[in-house]
């Protein structure tokens, strides 16, 4: 099948998914160009996917940037050279747009991640052009959680079809942690976009309950955006600076991930949590809020701990528990990896998207 995925290439979840299933479809056969402002973090040197820039142009007559019709453009001229018989936006806004501007005569599907649902989806200057660009079109949202909010937002049926996670590469790397941390220490990882709705300043007032109450640990950040250089001054202001670790964004996380003891979200929005099923996947439990489609991710009690928003006491005790119960902690380890591997596995995930790609070209 010649198929093409329009996306954002950032360190989000939604440009994640899309390059790995990308990959994945490419690898059994099909034809597949990737559409994206830049090249996708999770696209690999030496990729069989076709990878397509999005160039948007500047003019000084135009008040900004004009990436939704830019996307546009870009997508009916690759629509053209590759002739798509199916196209696959990821993030709605504004891609769906952006499709329906290109006036293609191909089937469209369209996949909602989380924000361009229940926060740029909430803005009255998007919400109603977004929800006209996804009515008539096949929809699918990545938990149960965000569905619900699409039919209320946008008033459409969106099917759920969960993030996937190779369970392969993200696998238990204990031999690695020395890498991070000193002997004897426990190692927490949180691995984000540093955006304002991730509250990482949270984990640092977490964090220094954790050393407050006697336990050896340091917290690793992976990732980069605009919110680091507070997590830094927060770290500094609470006397714990030179405990947190802050390393930049790799094309191999699972070697941070997987070296990890427990992997920490305090996120006041998840609509699946792409970064704790990595972490789950990788033997790591998963301490996060209570929130969106994490509670689908994470089960509480079982493969992680879920608090309350806003509760970094909570946060700090669960993980103080975990930590000084070397053999609760080593089950839920293995609860962790088994259930990440049964219930979200690549291949049977891809199978549900070209199901979809089956159904709507008929």
């Amino acid at each position: 099948m010649r198929i093409g995925l329009l996306a954002y290439g950032g360190l989000g979840g939604s440009g994640t998914v899309a390059a790995e299933l990308a990959q994945i479809l490419a690898s059994r056969g099909h034809d597949v160009a990737l559409l994206s402002n830049r090249r996708p973090f999770r696209l690999r040197p030496g990729s069989s996917v076709n990878y397509v820039p999005v160039r948007v142009p500047e003019h000084p007559v135009l008040p900004g940037a004009l990436y939704g019709l830019a996307a546009a453009g870009a997508l009916r001229a690759a629509a053209l050279r590759f002739e798509f018989e199916v196209v696959h936006t990821h993030y709605a806004i504004p891609h769906a747009a952006s499709a329906r501007l290109a006036e293609l005569t191909i089937p469209l599907v369209h996949t909602l991640h989380g924000t361009d649902v229940n926060l740029l989806g909430l803005d009255p200057v998007f919400r109603e052009v977004t929800a006209l660009a996804l009515a008539g079109t096949r929809v699918t949202a990545v938990s149960r959680s965000l569905a619900a909010q699409a039919r209320v937002a946008f008033g459409v049926d969106a099917a759920v079809v969960p993030n996937f996670v190779d369970a392969e590469r993200f696998a238990p790397r204990p031999e690695l942690k020395t890498r991070y941390v000193e002997t004897g220490e426990a190692m927490i990882v949180h691995a984000s976009n540093f955006r304002a709705i991730k509250r990482t300043p949270d984990l640092i007032r977490a964090f220094a309950h954790l050393l407050r109450m006697g336990v050896r640990a340091r917290l690793v950040f992976l990732g980069d955006g605009p919110e680091r250089p507070l997590a830094a001054r927060i770290a500094r202001i609470l006397g714990v600076r030179e405990r947190v670790r802050f390393l930049p964004p790799t094309t191999r996380p699972e070697e941070v991930v997987g070296a990890a003891d427990l992997f920490w979200l305090h996120s006041q929005e998840e609509s699946f949590g792409l970064a704790a099923l990595e972490a789950l996947a990788s033997g790591v439990p998963v301490v996060a809020t209570r929130i969106g489609g994490l509670s689908e991710v994470v089960r509480h009690g079982e493969t992680g701990w879920l608090v309350e928003l806003g509760d970094v006491h909570a946060q700090a005790a669960a993980s103080a528990r975990l930590l000084a119960d070397p053999g609760t902690l080593a089950e839920m380890r293995r609860a962790a990896r088994a259930d990440a591997r049964s219930r979200f596995h690549p291949e049977r995930i891809v199978d549900s998207y070209l199901n979809i790609y089956q159904e709507v070209r008929v």
